[in-house]
């Protein structure tokens, strides 16, 4: 082989060889992505709800807070409440939002309708991710009869035994016939329920004590004394409506100076404080 056809098969097999040879992969390398933070809305409501006692017709405040710990705004719709009380609370705040980390003050009224013990839950309802949205409520109405009530009772029975019979209820020189109009006067301090004071009927007065239950009725008891003339109550069922008081009473009477005993009934009349 001459040397000119040497370098011509060289340039060949280069020429080949260059053709035929594998190309290197290529490597992507894919976008850093970055993950959006997690919103939180945690939710604490704090404070004590507690009222204790409160007259009906009075009213007390306390307040709770509503505060969000988490990094999102937290949005209340409304706040609701267990154990009856819905229609003796009310709330200054009650829907909004909350900015993450602040918090939210509340003012509840409890101004009872009506008596009785009450215990609950407040809840406010929001659109929380984590946390607790419930405070514990309790409280207490009470009817108020404290004071000094004036006004009259009319005598609608009036029976006996023996001569205290004729001098109570004689039509002709009883001292209580049916129909009589009489002063009365009732003073009277009260402990939660309990209530204690004195009572006249007339110028017959004495001590009494009773209760008032949770829907205003008024029960006592006593005895109230004059010269010679002693009155029992043997019934005492009254009701309390804000300052008047309605009701019937029945006691049951001696005479030091005659034998027997009368049995008066009445009912009040414009007895208010």
């Amino acid at each position: 082989m001459t040397k000119k056809s040497a370098v011509l098969l060289l340039t060949i097999a280069s020429v080949a060889c260059g053709k035929n040879s594998p190309t290197a992969p290529t490597t992507t390398t894919p976008p850093t992505t970055t993950a959006p933070p997690v919103q939180t809305r945690v939710i604490a409501v704090t404070g004590s709800l507690t009222f204790g006692q409160v007259f009906v017709g009075a009213e007390r405040e306390l307040t709770m807070t509503i505060t969000n710990s988490g990094t999102a705004t937290l949005t209340v719709r409304g706040l609701s409440v267990t154990g009856g009380l819905a229609d003796h609370l009310f709330a200054s705040w009650s829907s909004g939002t909350i900015a993450a980390g602040a918090s939210q003050a509340v003012v509840v009224r409890f101004a009872p309708r009506a008596g009785g013990t009450f215990s609950g839950t407040v809840i406010v309802e929001a659109d929380h991710t984590s946390g607790t949205n419930t405070l514990a409520i309790s409280a207490t109405a009470l009817f108020n009869a404290a004071g000094t009530w004036t006004g009259s009772y009319i005598v609608d029975r009036c029976e006996g035994t023996g001569s205290v019979q004729d001098l109570l209820c004689s039509t002709q020189r009883g001292v209580f016939p049916p129909g009589s109009v009489l002063p009365i006067r009732i003073t009277l301090t009260q402990n939660g329920s309990s209530l204690s004071g004195t009572v006249s009927f007339g110028q017959v007065t004495g001590p009494v004590s009773g209760v008032i239950s949770a829907d205003g009725v008024l029960t006592l008891q006593g005895t109230a004394t004059a010269t010679v003339l002693s009155a029992t109550i043997s019934t005492w069922s009254t009701r309390v409506s804000g300052n008047g008081m309605t009701g019937n009473v029945t006691y049951n009477v001696t005479m030091s100076t005659a034998p027997g005993v009368g049995v008066l009934g009445a009912r009040l009349s414009n007895v208010t404080r």
